[in-house]
């Protein structure tokens, strides 16, 4: 597009909708992520603060803090008229990039709840994590094969926006898909016990509801993101994203949070033991390997716990208190 003048009409018009809609749904975003975090920061200071820092803790903080930053600086490349030409097509592969990286890592924090619940199976690890490097690989390529969306010149179109058409920019959207819903699956699997006991378990119930969750929002936005950009026009394709980004990492810093609720709520982890099975209980516990940082506590059989009777109540009773902490 040369000018405005060679430009139908109706074109313009559609195209100047498209980018205000684009907008709207940046801000929309960016101002409900900002809400959760000013809501949920009291929460954080006394969860997060006052312990000690961890390799946890700094998946949180980069997952809480990158995106927001991230927003701010696709913001103004959004509505800033020099962010054109050359500058918007050399800007556009960061947004995607960044996006990209923050998703993987809250990826890695929905693997090591898994890992832990799985009592620290390295065959469980490795099978999630050929889904994270191959979910990280497409993201990347897809990256790739993205290019800034082409707006007619004057002020009235501002904006720099990442789209694409191949087929690999539309798998940035499949990967997490499989991703999460490998996540969520084993996460069932794992629980399925304990999902229809009458006994009520604070952590199990904690995990349980924050998976359905979790997963349920990140899948839909995903989903929705694909069908977006198999279907929408090119200006349109990346409106979902905003949203995208925004729900995951709300997602991950209130399963952070809510996982450290626990101790500080007086639930007495070591309960979910009354329900555990003589072959395979689930034991929460506190020992835990430096390379990650609390994020990989056990959820395993442990010699600590003794069965009463197996063909009686499956009972197992601590010979100590241990505690839980994400």
């Amino acid at each position: 597009m040369s000018s405005v003048q060679s430009v139908d009409p109706a074109t313009l018009v559609r195209v100047a909708h498209n980018l205000r809609a684009g907008k709207c749904v940046q801000m929309a975003a960016f101002t409900i992520l900002i809400y959760d975090h000013v809501s949920t920061l009291p929460q954080e200071i006394e969860r997060i603060w006052k312990h000690r820092f961890t390799g946890a803790s700094l998946l949180f903080y980069l997952n809480r803090y990158i995106t927001p930053l991230q927003y701010i600086i696709v913001i103004t490349a959004f509505h800033h008229p020099k962010w054109v030409g050359k500058a918007c097509d050399d800007f556009v592969p960061f947004v995607g990039y960044v996006s990209g990286i923050m998703s993987s890592i809250c990826e890695v924090i929905m693997i090591l709840r898994v890992y832990a619940l799985y009592r620290r199976s390295n065959r469980v690890l490795a099978f999630l994590a050929v889904l994270w490097l191959a979910q990280l690989i497409v993201s990347i390529k897809g990256v790739s094969t993205g290019f800034a969306v082409h707006l007619p010149p004057g002020p009235a179109f501002v904006g720099c926006i990442l789209t694409g058409t191949s087929k690999w920019f539309y798998a940035i959207w499949i990967g997490p898909l499989v991703t999460d819903t490998a996540i969520f699956a084993l996460t069932l699997w794992r629980i399925r016990p304990y999902i229809g006991s009458s006994q009520k378990i604070p952590m199990i119930h904690i995990f349980l509801r924050d998976g359905i969750f979790y997963f349920l929002a990140i899948f839909l936005m995903n989903f929705v993101n694909a069908l977006l950009f198999f279907l929408a026009p090119n200006d349109l394709k990346p409106i979902g994203a905003p949203f995208s980004a925004m729900m995951t990492t709300l997602m991950i810093s209130r399963l952070v949070l809510n996982l450290r609720s626990a101790p500080s709520a007086g639930i007495d982890i070591v309960e979910t033991n009354v329900i555990s099975r003589p072959k395979e209980p689930i034991v929460f516990r506190a020992r835990m390997t430096r390379a990650l940082g609390k994020l990989g506590d056990d959820f395993e059989t442990s010699r600590d716990y003794r069965t009463i009777d197996a063909e009686k109540e499956e009972e197992w009773t601590p010979h100590s208190r241990s505690t839980f902490n994400l």
